[in-house]
């Protein structure tokens, strides 16, 4: 295995990864945030906190980054397929820094908020819908590394 495709077998893994925590959160760990009840709320959100930064935003800021890698040493790959791939780690950073970290960070501080819940869900979907995207577009520049 070459270099460039090491690269792009680690960078589908990390894309792949990544979209499926996205799907998790969006369709199940974000809509349970409304089952806690409000006395326990403030806890359970820093516990939760405290137990994603490896699983979850380490692969997830990864996600986000891995295009620009990909388009600077990856394999040669279709313009349109790197310029979408851009663009979906693009959306996936911005609502995350955004959108998502400041609304978690209001639900730890001030506690159960169903807005705030609802906004989280809201806002996650370009996040989950565009890292799907980039997940489709490594897997392009993964099969044209052995292409």
């Amino acid at each position: 295995m070459t270099g460039v495709q090491a690269l792009a077998v680690a960078s589908f893994a990390v894309a792949i990864w990544s979209m499926a925590q996205l799907w998790f959160a969006q369709l199940v760990i974000y809509p349970l945030f409304a089952a806690v009840g409000a006395g326990d709320y403030i806890a359970y959100h820093r516990s939760y906190s405290r137990r994603i930064p490896l699983p979850v935003i380490l692969p997830g800021f990864a996600s986000f980054l891995v295009p620009l890698l990909l388009a600077g040493l990856g394999p040669p790959a279709p313009y349109l397929v790197t310029a979408v791939n851009i663009a979906c780690g693009l959306v996936g950073l911005v609502v995350t820094v955004a959108f998502e970290i400041p609304r978690h960070a209001r639900l730890e501080k001030h506690g159960r908020d169903d807005t705030v819940i609802a906004e989280l869900v809201r806002f996650n979907w370009p996040r989950t819908l565009a890292m799907t995207g980039a997940a489709g577009c490594c897997l392009v520049i993964l099969v044209k590394a052995w292409g």
